[in-house]
């Protein structure tokens, strides 16, 4: 399926833009992240805290997209739009976060279980001295990380080498890439519009897989629907189960 093809474009444009501008650093990967595991008991502290992302009262966006053309990623690159972490010591700053996967076959019947799956990872992260917390379905997110973890070197190709490392052994992932954006409210503004409109689609999906309906007279993503002609197909296919089912 290629639901999200047009927003991976606008993302690719914009990193384009900030990477002409010299603002963008780029890491390519290599398994498996060697940083110690905080035990899930990974707890930091204001006082403890050398750099701050998306705050509540500061704006972040974190979001997952994936697509069926493994062209349209760039296996294991991790990009940086802005300062990195050890240069972002003793700052609040907004932040932005985005995971693109390549899968294998994804389909109507099988795309929404899968984002659900893919969706949870992004959260299953234990590294000592990074704290997140997440709220999935206002796709933001605020994470602190330690004094201590910043002096022994702990930064955005850590963290991103870690996130990665959990997709790239799901069996129907082929590719996957991260993107962490520290450049401005701005910036990250800039991402949230491309998220808003991605996350139509996903709630879209959401309303047919979890809901199980089907009436589009009554459903406040008929206009999505309406654009998107996957979406017209997965609203069939699980109509079709669901009428299998009952039969």
């Amino acid at each position: 399926m290629q639901l999200f093809d047009k927003h991976i474009g606008q993302i690719r444009s914009f990193l384009e833009r900030y990477q002409a501008a010299g603002r963008t650093a780029m890491y390519t990967h290599t398994p498996y992240t060697d940083w110690p595991a905080s035990r899930r008991q990974n707890l930091v502290l204001a006082g403890d805290t050398a750099v701050e992302l998306g705050h509540p009262n500061d704006l972040s966006s974190a979001f997952l997209l994936w697509t069926n053309d493994p062209a349209q990623v760039v296996d294991r690159r991790i990009t940086v739009v802005g300062p990195d972490l050890p240069d972002l010591r003793n700052q609040r700053v907004a932040f932005g976060k985005i995971v693109i996967a390549a899968g294998i076959d994804f389909d109507e019947e099988n795309s929404f279980e899968r984002y659900r799956e893919m969706e949870l990872l992004r959260y299953d992260l234990d590294l000592k001295g990074y704290m997140m917390r997440g709220v999935s379905q206002h796709q933001r997110e605020w994470s602190r990380v330690s004094r201590e973890a910043l002096d022994n070197g702990f930064s955005f190709k850590i963290l991103g080498g870690a996130m990665l490392d959990q997709f790239i052994q799901l069996p129907y992932i082929a590719a996957a890439e991260a993107v962490f954006i520290t450049e401005s409210r701005q910036a990250v503004s800039e991402i949230q519009k491309i998220a808003d409109e991605a996350m139509k689609i996903i709630g879209a999906m959401n309303k047919m897989a979890e809901e199980l309906s089907f009436d589009c007279r009554t459903c406040e993503y008929n206009d999505v629907c309406r654009d998107v002609a996957e979406l017209r197909s997965m609203r069939k296919a699980l109509k079709n189960r669901k009428d299998v089912q009952h039969a």
